[in-house]
């Protein structure tokens, strides 16, 4: 059972928060993609998403499913990098 301190809460509203700001950047991302069939845009939103996600599974992995640390961080880092690689994609491709 998860203990309910006040560090938790902080976390899990720190990470409710940053899950609420990726899903707006990805969603503005992804109608600029829509809107004018820009394949950068696309790759932007991908990475966003999984830099959002990395986010949400660290928190995930460790609150809830009671993993150690130090793989939950790695996880959600692994995922993070892959939505930094989309996005330097986006940024390069549309030389």
């Amino acid at each position: 059972m998860v203990e309910l301190t006040e560090t938790f809460l902080l976390v899990s509203f720190a990470k409710v928060i940053a899950l609420a700001l990726g899903t707006f950047i990805v969603s503005l991302a992804y109608r600029g993609y829509r809107r004018n069939a820009s394949k950068p845009l696309l790759y932007v939103s991908i990475g966003f998403s999984l830099i959002t996600a990395g986010t949400v599974i660290e928190g995930l992995l460790f609150n809830v499913f009671q993993y150690d640390l130090l793989p939950a961080i790695g996880a959600g880092t692994l995922v993070t990098i892959l939505g930094f690689v989309a996005i330097i994609y986006s940024i390069y491709s549309s030389r």
